[in-house]
C-alpha cells in the first residue's frame, strides 16, 4: 500500500510537471493514479489477493507506457521532438516494468511478456523511423534509438539472468533446509532425532546452569511394544508410534521439547519445571497414551521415568538417572510414572 501511495503520488507530480497540456498525460495520468488508489482500497479491505493487484498493476503501467509512446511518436512532429519526452516517461516506465516483471510472474513468463512489450515499443519506434524516411533522418536520431533499444534490451536480459540465479540460490537453500531438518528429526515420527535431542538438552542445561532454573528430563517407554511388532507387523508397530506422538504433542508447552531416543523410547526436556511439575505433566502423559484409540490395536500403555537436573549433571548422569526411574517404572508393573531420588 505504501507503494503504491508512492507510486501514484508521483504519477500525479509528473503530471503537474508536464504542464496539464498533454492530452495524452491528461487521460492516462489521472487514470493511473485512480487505478492506484483502486488498488490501495482493495488491499485495505483485504477483497483482492495481493498476486491479483500485483499483475494489475503491472498492465496498467505497460498500458500507460505504450500509450504514452505511441501518443508521443506520432503527435510530435519529428522523432527528434519526442525523443525526451519518450526517453523520460515511455522508455524509464518500460525499463521498470521489465525489471518488475521477473518479481511478479515466474521467469519463463516474465521473459514472455518482457520481449513481448519490447517488440511492440519497438515497433511504435521503427514504424516512427520509416515513417520519417522521406523527410530525411540524422545519425542522432539512429543512434538514439539503437542506444535506447539496446539498453533496454540489456535489461531484459541482465533481469531475466539475475531470475535465474535468484531461483537457482532459492532450490539450494530449500535442499539445504530439507538436508538439515532430515539430519535432526525422526523421519517415522517427524521428532527430534537422538543427535538434535542432545543439542537442544545441552542448551537447556547450560541455561539451567548459569541461571539456577529447575529442569527435568522425562524418559518414557511403550509397554509390551515387541508383542505389537510380532503379531501385527512392523507397519502397525510404526503407526502406533506415529499415533503416540499425536496423542501427547497437545499436552506439551512450545518450550518442552520432544524426540525419539530409540526404538519405542522417546524424552522430553521440560525446562522451568521442578520434579513435582514434570510428574504431574508425566502421569497426563501416561493418562493421555493409555486412553489413546489405535485402529486395530490393543490398548497401549507407557512407562515413564524421572530426573530432576541438579547442578554439576552432565547430559549422560541426568538421563541415566531418568532411565533407572524408568526401569523400576517397568518392574513395579508398567504403566505408572517414576521420579529419580
Amino acid at each position: 500500500m505504501a507503494a503504491l501511495a508512492g507510486g501514484g503520488l508521483a504519477v500525479v507530480l509528473l503530471w503537474a510537471n508536464s504542464g496539464l497540456t498533454d492530452p495524452s498525460m491528461m487521460v492516462t495520468f489521472p487514470l493511473f493514479a485512480l487505478f492506484s488508489l483502486g488498488c490501495i482500497w482493495a488491499l485495505w479491505r483485504r477483497t483482492v489477493p495481493v498476486l491479483v493487484i500485483e499483475r494489475m498493476a503491472f498492465v496498467g503501467g505497460a498500458g500507460f507506457a505504450l500509450i504514452h509512446l505511441a501518443h508521443a511518436l506520432y503527435v510530435s512532429e519529428d522523432l527528434s521532438g519526442a525523443r525526451t519526452n519518450v526517453t523520460e516517461i515511455s522508455f524509464l516506465t518500460l525499463t521498470a516494468l521489465y525489471v518488475v516483471a521477473t518479481h511478479v510472474f515466474d521467469r519463463s513468463a516474465a521473459l514472455r511478456i518482457s520481449l513481448a512489450l519490447f517488440g511492440t515499443s519497438l515497433v511504435f519506434v521503427l514504424t516512427k523511423v520509416v515513417l520519417e524516411i522521406p523527410a530525411g533522418l540524422n545519425i542522432e536520431e539512429i543512434s538514439w534509438v539503437v542506444r535506447m533499444n539496446g539498453f533496454m534490451a540489456a535489461i531484459i536480459a541482465f533481469s531475466y539472468a539475475s531470475s535465474y540465479v535468484k531461483d537457482e540460490m532459492l532450490q539450494q537453500r530449500i535442499a539445504t533446509e530439507t538436508m538439515r531438518q532430515l539430519a535432526h528429526t525422526d523421519q517415522l515420527t517427524g521428532v527430534a532425532n537422538r543427535r538434535r535431542f542432545c543439542t537442544d538438552l545441552r542448551e537447556e542445561m547450560e541455561k539451567a546452569q548459569r541461571y539456577g532454573r529447575p529442569l527435568c528430563v522425562i524418559l518414557f517407554d511403550l509397554d509390551n511394544f515387541k508383542h505389537i511388532n510380532d503379531s501385527y507387523g512392523h507397519d502397525r508397530g510404526d503407526a502406533v508410534l506415529r499415533e503416540i506422538v499425536r496423542a501427547i504433542d497437545p499436552l506439551l508447552r512450545v518450550s518442552d521439547r520432544l524426540g525419539r531416543w530409540g526404538g519405542e523410547e522417546f524424552i522430553i526436556v521440560t525446562p522451568e519445571t521442578d520434579l513435582l511439575q514434570s510428574h504431574w505433566l508425566a502421569e497426563r502423559l501416561r493418562g493421555s497414551i493409555a486412553h489413546h484409540e489405535i485402529d486395530s490395536t490393543p490398548g497401549v500403555t507407557a512407562s515413564f521415568g524421572i530426573a530432576s537436573f541438579v547442578p554439576g549433571d552432565t547430559e549422560q548422569t541426568l538421563i541415566k538417572r531418568a532411565d533407572e526411574a524408568l526401569y523400576r517404572a517397568k518392574t513395579q508393573g508398567r504403566n505408572r510414572v517414576e521420579a529419580a531420588a
